[in-house]
């Protein structure tokens, strides 16, 4: 699964495929092809199944990535590193 934005988490795959059935099931229960199209209550209901999916998956929650470590920033600071890291 690719990541829709690069401070996310990274997910293990067999976690984002059941996931992504959950919302595909709920998709398919209200007969729409997007989230945004749910009636209200569908919205909820999705919103708590994934909330209570994730919970029991990741009970400490999801690291979020550091801003710093990604990007331009992140090789200057990768790279700064290794120049000042001793053998």
């Amino acid at each position: 699964m690719k990541k829709v934005h690069r401070y996310a988490p990274t997910v293990e795959q067999n976690i984002a495929d059941r996931s992504t059935d959950i919302v595909e099931r709920h998709l398919t229960l209200y007969g729409v092809s997007r989230a945004q199209d749910l009636p209200e209550e569908g919205k909820v209901r999705l919103m708590r199944e994934l909330q209570g999916f994730f919970g029991a998956e990741y009970p400490e929650g999801l690291p979020m990535v550091d801003p710093r470590d990604v990007g331009w920033r992140g090789a200057l600071k990768r790279a700064w590193g290794m120049l000042t890291r001793r053998p």
